[in-house]
């Protein structure tokens, strides 16, 4: 019997650790993001969504520097394998209001 109990506290903890966070985003209604990693330390910040949609599931991890409005890519894939080993871009650029890397943004800069 504990061994039961035990086994499903470890599997309810580990689901509370792995849990994704769902985000918004406006400018594409045909798909659904989430939030699977957020750092949020300084004025850089680095956030890692997942997005589904009619064209599959991919993923991306963008920098922002929030006090500059800036956003680049680190990287981008249809696996988190893809992704990371995919080329980061070489420069900040200026976030767009009302694109995804705004609403990707607000989540990343609160």
């Amino acid at each position: 019997m504990k061994l039961h109990v035990l086994a499903a506290l470890l599997l309810t903890a580990g689901s509370a650790i792995a849990a994704e966070t769902p985000l918004a985003v406006p400018s594409d209604t045909k798909a659904s993001y989430t939030i699977l990693e957020r750092d949020t330390k300084g004025n850089e910040r680095k956030i890692t969504t997942k997005r589904v949609g009619p064209s599959g599931t991919s993923y991306s991890q963008r920098l922002y520097n929030c006090s500059a409005n800036t956003v680049k890519y680190l990287g981008d894939g249809d696996t988190l394998e893809e992704m990371k080993a995919s080329k980061p871009d070489d420069k900040m650029a200026p976030i767009v209001q009302g694109a995804i890397a705004y609403y990707v943004g607000q989540a990343a800069c609160k």
